[in-house]
């Protein structure tokens, strides 16, 4: 007979976020913890996300070990994966398996939000909030978000999460993709 953790049941009420956290700005983007690793006996995490008009999500970025399952709920969602641009529009699905270089912006005028979910043994969900905190550390420095030494922060946090994000593919991606919405967060 297998053992095996009993989980409790989690609600988490519409409009907010696990445990009444506060959202997040991560990378400029409105981000809410809507189920946290710990919730679910470290087997998945779920994040919302809100997208400007014409904002720009992640540098480009490979997961080595974890899988995202994207659900767009509110207008659409531009995703890079690999060489190839899909739009994903409310009420449609994406799979971005690990290994798959990737990222995602909204390239229309409107806003777009969507629901991301890590069915992972990684806490992608916990990064994010680091990352956040790292990001408002840096802010609050007045950090040039682009000098070698900041990107050296957010690389060593990449590589506890076992992923790397290339920060120096952003301009190219920015001038094929379009800029980011006038007064969007650099970092």
């Amino acid at each position: 007979m297998t053992t095996y953790q009993q989980l409790e049941p989690v609600h988490v009420a519409a409009y907010t976020n696990a445990h009444h956290a506060p959202t997040l700005n991560v990378l400029g983007m409105a981000v809410g913890v809507k189920m946290q690793h710990q919730q679910t006996g470290g087997q998945f995490s779920a994040v919302e996300c809100l997208l400007k008009p014409r904002q720009m999500g992640p540098p480009p970025h490979i997961h080595h070990a974890l899988d995202e399952i994207m659900r767009v709920t509110e207008g659409t969602v531009c995703v890079l994966e690999g060489d190839r641009v899909v739009k994903v529009k409310a009420g449609g699905w994406h799979f971005r398996p690990r290994g798959l270089v990737h990222t995602f912006w909204n390239g229309s005028d409107a806003p777009a939000k969507f629901i991301d979910m890590y069915p992972s043994g990684q806490n992608f969900a916990h990064y994010l909030e680091e990352l956040a905190a790292l990001g408002e550390a840096l802010r609050a420095e007045g950090a040039n978000p682009f000098a070698p030494a900041t990107i050296a922060r957010f690389k060593a946090l990449d590589t506890r999460y076992d992923h790397e994000v290339f920060y120096e593919q952003m301009p190219a991606h920015l001038a094929k993709y379009g800029p980011p919405r006038p007064g969007a967060a650099s970092y």
